[in-house]
């Protein structure tokens, strides 16, 4: 026993003993670890020990991200002056001490307006020199809007410098003319994504091209624009949101699966689907955002859709108003086989008719997964799932979200929480009698 007890307390090791397993690793490995963290965190581990108090200079990821310090302002300009220079402050002095020749991610979040441009220019600056790969302007603060005037001008010469390297752009709050759009877009061999969020732009976007490699482009809440002419390349997503007076003009583009067009018109007589149709063969995932639904669909307007396998419609609606018209879409889509329909309801209120039961004439083969997000036990919403049940004969899964998405309504956060119990309760006591064997029914 004394033997056993020796040879535990020998191997025994006391706190000053402690093996640091992390500080053997190579610098290149230690760098790829702060990389994950943001700029400010990876700063302050130089604090631990002689040997990591340089490794931050040599980050190939730079995420200054201000969430915090935004949280912080609240819209008091005083604290925002104040944190803002704070802000650029350390930008600075990070990219002044940093010493690899390239960096592969420059990630700015703040809220930066023209007032700031100097120091914007110059990170844009250090990006090209270091030749970054994904470079993400993140300069608004989304609790309020700005005026687009009041934003950051991306300049000619700033972007296309390093178009050789790049491989992703987000452009959020920040201005760009079409010189420079164009300039990146047919210098930019590597560039595969280009997303742009409230950023002022031309009237007519319009470009194409078999020299573009763009496969991803999203443009959401940019002003301005009026027409969007994409053409000749391989384009594979396409997301636009803004303006109900908008034209599309998608032509050749035979790699284009993805297509998520918001603000269509009530009663789609904007023609949204000739606007598309010479893409329709392609599409794999279409989702569309219709709002105010009172008008009829124009069925004879809705092309045919033979890939579509994926189908999202998010609708605003009022009162307890049938959306049955809207399947008509799903029922262009023989291939599908996911179906999500989200629901944001203007002065809710439950009425006491009788549920409608729609007929497809071809029913949906290949229908699976179907998910109801806003579902409040309104009879509107129970046709909806009563429709599917109706007609899809391979249906595996029902999801039901009672998610609060009620507009109009001064709703505390205990009325959510009583209306989203409500709609449990009775999705659960409408639908699970209805359902086929072999359906499950997912009630979040």
């Amino acid at each position: 026993m004394r033997l056993r007890s020796a040879q535990k307390k020998k191997g025994r090791r006391g706190p000053t003993d402690t093996i640091d397993y992390i500080s053997q690793m190579p610098d290149d490995v230690l760098v790829m670890i702060l990389s994950r963290l943001l700029v400010k965190d990876a700063v302050v581990t130089g604090s631990l020990s002689p040997r990591w108090k340089q490794l931050w200079h040599s980050l190939t990821q730079l995420n200054f991200d201000g969430t915090e310090a935004l949280n912080k302002m609240s819209g008091n300009e005083i604290i925002c002056v104040i944190e803002r220079v704070k802000f650029i402050y350390q930008v600075n002095n990070v990219i002044t001490s940093h010493n690899r020749p390239t960096v592969q991610l420059l990630r700015i979040r703040f809220d930066l307006d023209c007032s700031c441009s100097h120091g914007i220019d110059e990170w844009i600056k250090f990006a090209v020199d270091k030749k970054v790969e994904t470079l993400e302007l993140n300069l608004l603060d989304v609790s309020h809007t700005r005026d687009p005037d009041e934003n950051y001008n991306v300049m000619l010469p700033s972007l296309t410098a390093m178009s050789l390297s790049l491989k992703k752009l987000v452009l959020n709050g920040v201005n760009l003319n079409e010189p420079t759009l164009n300039e990146i877009l047919k210098n930019s061999p590597h560039l595969k994504t280009l997303s742009m969020f409230e950023s002022g732009l031309f009237p007519h976007v319009r470009f194409g091209g078999r020299d573009i490699k763009l496969k991803k482009f999203k443009l959401v809440a940019c002003f301005g624009v009026e027409t969007i002419s994409l053409y000749g390349f391989d384009l594979e997503s396409f997301q636009h949101c803004g303006c109900y007076k908008m034209e599309y003009r998608l032509t050749d583009l035979p790699k284009l699966k993805k297509l998520d067009i918001g603000q269509v018109s009530v009663g789609l007589e904007d023609n949204v689907f000739r606007q598309i149709s010479s893409c329709a063969l392609y599409l794999q995932v279409l989702i569309l955002e219709m709002w105010c639904p009172q008008k009829s669909v124009d069925v004879n307007a809705i092309v045919k859709l033979p890939n579509v396998k994926k189908l999202m419609l998010i609708m605003g609606a009022e009162e307890d108003e049938s959306l049955l018209e809207f399947t008509s879409i799903a029922r262009t889509c023989p291939r599908l086989e996911t179906f999500s329909i989200s629901l944001h309801w203007f002065s809710p209120m439950k009425s006491r008719r009788k549920i409608r039961h729609v007929v497809a004439p071809e029913g949906h083969k290949h229908l699976k997964h179907v998910e109801i997000i806003g579902y409040y036990g309104r009879i509107s919403d129970i046709e909806l799932a009563v429709y599917v049940i109706d007609n899809a004969a391979t249906l595996k899964k029902i999801v039901i979200d009672p998610s609060c998405q009620a507009y109009g309504d001064d709703l505390t956060a205990w009325d959510c929480l009583k209306r989203q119990r409500a709609a449990r309760s009775s999705a659960k006591r409408h639908l699970t009698p209805l359902l086929p064997p072999g359906v499950d029914l997912a009630i979040l």
